[in-house]
This record gives structure tokens, sequence and C-alpha cells, in this order.
């Protein structure tokens, strides 16, 4: 019985800490971003919810990689290391970003942001 209570001890204490520690850049996936370019333009549609365009080449009209990405409460946004949240996003900066769920096969593109890292250097 005490095994028993310990071991549901330890296990909800790992959750509690795993809860509540930060997002950092760690918390971003180990695949290759969805797509990587800079922001384009920013609509809010709610208290840090909202959508970006992402454009790989921006000067293109088309041909580069495109993308309007849907940015939610559930989405990561990371910045410098740090978890910040969708009104930290602005016009030109260079971003990665990493889709989740089904992709609308238009141009630009249209998906859901699982992670978003917003990168200080931009290439």
């Amino acid at each position: 019985m005490k095994r028993e209570l310990s071991y549901g001890m330890l296990v909800g204490a790992a959750l509690v800490v795993a809860a509540c520690s930060p997002i950092t850049s760690s918390s971003l996936p180990d695949a290759p971003a969805s797509i990587e370019g800079r922001v384009t333009a920013v609509t809010r549609s709610g208290e840090r919810i909202g959508t970006i365009r992402v454009e790989e080449h921006p000067a293109e009209a088309s041909g580069s990689a495109k993308a309007s990405v849907r940015i939610g409460q559930a989405t990561t946004v990371v910045r410098n290391g740090e978890a910040v949240d969708f009104n930290a996003l602005r016009v030109g900066q260079w971003v990665r970003v990493w889709f989740i769920g089904p992709v609308a096969e238009s141009y630009p593109v249209q998906a859901s942001g699982s992670a978003v890292a917003i990168d200080s250097v931009i290439p």
C-alpha cells in the first residue's frame, strides 16, 4: 500500500512539474519546420490568437513557399529560447513554423501552427 501511494505521489509530482515548466526552444519539434520565412502579415482575431502570413521569399509574387498560419492558444511560440504569445509576432520577423493537422493545398497553403520559433538571426 505504501509503495503504491509513493508511486502515485511521484507520478503526480512529475506531472505538476511538467505542466508548470516553461516552454523553451527545446519544446520545439525535432522535425524540420513546415515553412521558414518572413512574417508579411499579422491578423489578430482575439486575445493571443490570430493568423500570420509567412513567405519564404516575399519579393516573389508566386513560386516560393507561402502560408497562412492560424495561431491558437495551444500553439507554442518561442523567441530567444523563451515562451512568448501571439502578441510577440510582428511583420518583418523571420520565423520557423511547424504545422499540425490538415493543410489546405491552396496558394498560399492554409494550416494551423503547432509551434512558431521567432529567430533573432535572419538568414
